[in-house]
């Protein structure tokens, strides 16, 4: 097996692991704002760390490593506010606002 691809995997199994333990040190509060801000910081983290595997693969294509970079970093925006938003429809749907904590 590639080394790149024990390394990818190894990220996917420690991003895994940190929504695991988030989930448990927050008590699968989702609407817990620290549940929210770790999970995002995380995700994010793994994303990019998997769009650095990906890119250090083509490094003898200097393109495509740069596109799979800036692909890296829109997934990583995208996943953000889109999180963002769930989590505030969650908090609508339980009725919790961010004050009534």
């Amino acid at each position: 097996m590639p080394v790149l691809m024990v390394v990818a995997a190894g990220i996917v199994v420690a991003a895994s692991a940190a929504f695991l333990v988030i989930g448990m040190a927050y008590g699968w509060d989702m609407t817990a704002e620290g549940y929210g801000l770790w999970t995002r910081v995380t995700g994010v983290v793994a994303v990019m760390a998997l769009a650095g595997v990906a890119a250090w693969s083509e490094m003898n294509a200097p393109l495509a490593a740069l596109a799979i970079i800036v692909g890296g970093i829109v997934l990583s925006v995208v996943y953000v506010f889109l999180h963002r938003r769930l989590t505030e429809r969650v908090r609508e749907m339980l009725g919790r606002t961010a004050d009534s904590r």
